[in-house]
């Protein structure tokens, strides 16, 4: 059997999205729902880089094959597994990896209840069959369990109990399997199942696994399978980032993991978290106040924002803005009524304005250098708690500044006077950081 397996003056933006904006929200944000599904475990697990995102199409990097008692197949947009009666058979992708959130989609196609089916963690990369399982039933049970491999047995580490949260026969199951350190997890849906601790295996591959009992084959379908870094969060100590006008980042143009680890280093932010989204281009030009929301299902309250502003002035005599939004709370109607900005003016100075109440005058700092707006100016703040940070071009700007406490979206605005008023947001991305400092 093969296995594998500044005066800033107040604007109510409105949610108009103008013909010209270039948005493409690239379905980060799912990590943010991961890091709610996991607040339950008694371990604190989020997720850091996505290491793997398989849909299972015609450029799968799965393989098809097919053995005497089991087979598998991409078909139909899914990785479709089958076994024969009284045997079992896994699939394993081809990286290595330490800590991970593993989460699929399955279908159960057969009809018999007596089977199982799920995740592995930690593979053995030879084919032994070593690892740590994850498994639902088609009865609707699960258990957690390790193999030693080849002709090993399987231990159970969290024995078969029943939970009405699994869909049974032939239905569907959203399956997260956590490995981390020498804790693991299995959720199904939103929903905590089973907890456990080992420490026989610390690193290998990602894998999908069905088996079949004295009751007749098994047969089941998987798709959007995610592979996540783990990262285990640490509590916050009361140290505060260096007030110190020199501080830089190095990178701060970089991948946002460069990024944030920088600022972790700096003692910024806490360990952990997860990038909520990522967006390439989006701009407006024109008189008006323009805003357009991003990630709209992904509100947070302690963020890592950055992006490359391009402000085009249309207007010397009156007031323009070109920013970046989070904390966005919005009315029915879709205009922003609450809300943290970082941005520019046209005379060239930072500032933050905070809107945190739609009744009552925003607050807004503003820097003391005029910066030089004809060339891209690229930004990167922290929103932690009731504190922000800002960094133009490397360089800390604004520190410490008192900011309300609230949770909220994101956006890019433009308020322009002139017909010539352009603000272009590039490379924009958002980070969910914990809610304590390092």
């Amino acid at each position: 059997m093969k296995k594998g397996i500044l005066l800033v003056v107040l604007v109510l933006l409105i949610g108009t999205l103008t013909p010209v904006l270039a948005q493409r929200n690239s379905g980060k944000s799912d990590a943010q729902a991961v890091a709610d599904r996991l607040a339950d475990g008694r371990q604190a697990v989020v997720p850091g880089d996505l290491l793997a995102d398989e849909q299972f199409d015609d450029d799968t990097s799965w393989e098809d094959f097919e053995g005497d008692n089991s087979s598998g197949q991409v078909l139909n947009g899914t990785y479709q597994m089958q076994v024969e009666e009284n045997y079992f058979v896994f699939e394993i992708d081809r990286d290595d990896h330490t800590d991970v959130i593993i989460e699929v989609d399955t279908e159960q196609l057969s009809k018999s209840l007596v089977n199982s089916y799920g995740l592995m963690c930690r593979a053995d990369p030879e084919y032994s069959g070593a690892g740590y399982y994850f498994w639902i039933s088609g009865d609707g049970y699960y258990a957690i369990q390790k193999h030693t491999g080849k002709s090993g047995e399987f231990e159970t580490l969290v024995d078969w109990e029943e939970s009405k949260v699994i869909n049974q026969g032939r239905d569907s199951n959203h399956i997260t399997a956590v490995c981390a350190g020498d804790y693991l997890a299995l959720y199904v849906g939103d929903t905590l199942l089973a907890e456990a601790t080992d420490r026989d295996y610390s690193e290998g591959r990602a894998g999908l696994t069905v088996s079949a009992y004295d009751s007749g084959s098994a047969s089941v379908a998987f798709d959007n399978l995610r592979v996540w870094e783990a990262l285990t969060d640490s509590k916050p100590s009361s140290v505060k980032p260096p007030k110190n006008s020199t501080v830089r980042l190095v990178d701060y143009a970089g991948q946002p993991q460069s990024v944030v680890r920088e600022l972790q280093n700096l003692g910024f932010v806490s360990p952990g978290g997860g990038l909520v989204f990522t967006e390439d281009r989006a701009f407006f030009t024109g008189q008006g106040s323009w805003f357009t929301p991003l990630a709209r299902r992904s509100p947070n309250t302690h963020i890592i924002m950055a992006g490359e502003l391009t402000f085009t002035v249309g207007s010397a005599n009156d007031l323009e803005q070109c920013s970046l939004m989070a904390r966005i709370g919005m009315d029915s109607s879709g205009a922003a009524t609450t809300f943290a900005e970082v941005g520019l003016t046209n005379a060239g100075e930072l500032y933050i304005l905070d809107r945190f109440s739609p009744s009552s005058n925003a607050n807004v700092t503003v820097g003391e250098t005029i910066l030089d707006i004809s060339r891209p100016v690229h930004i990167v703040f922290t929103m932690i708690g009731s504190r922000a940070n800002v960094f133009v071009d490397g360089e800390l700007a604004l520190s410490d500044v008192p900011i309300q406490e609230r949770g909220g979206i994101y956006g890019i605005a433009l308020v322009g006077k002139g017909a010539g008023a352009r603000c272009e947001g590039r490379n924009i991305w958002v980070y969910q950081v914990p809610s304590g400092r390092k």
